[in-house]
């Protein structure tokens, strides 16, 4: 378990390829303890076809979805979002950028909340 808890935390911050260019995720902690608290930061490059910003957090037990308009080129870089009280589960993370062509680049993040258990 501790190589895996490992991985998660080496690859949680980081964007690869073209994906990378235009949008990279952030997700802190990697690994926490129930009920967490969680940040997510879209990083986004200035563009004026960007107009519109998903992130997504979901697990079994837990779904958030927010969905926020962009102004192009005048949209903010960084876009963060905080969930507080998030219960144990694995966590997928998405982040999703749309384009005025109807064109999307998506960034993943894998995260674990683990749950408490009572003696």
């Amino acid at each position: 378990m501790i190589g895996v808890v490992s991985g998660l935390i080496l690859t949680a911050g980081h964007s690869r390829g073209i994906a990378e260019e235009k949008l990279q995720l952030q997700v802190s902690p990697a690994v926490s303890m129930a009920p967490a608290s969680i940040v997510i930061r879209a990083l986004v490059e200035h563009d004026a076809n960007n107009r519109q910003l998903e992130l997504v957090a979901d697990s079994s037990d837990f779904y958030r979805r927010t969905v926020l308009d962009l102004d192009g080129e005048f949209a903010p870089k960084v876009t963060e979002l905080r969930l507080n009280d998030v219960p144990g589960g694995e966590y997928e993370v998405t982040a999703t950028l749309y384009n005025s062509q109807g064109q999307h680049t998506v960034a993943r993040r894998s995260i674990m909340v683990v749950s408490q258990r009572n003696p």
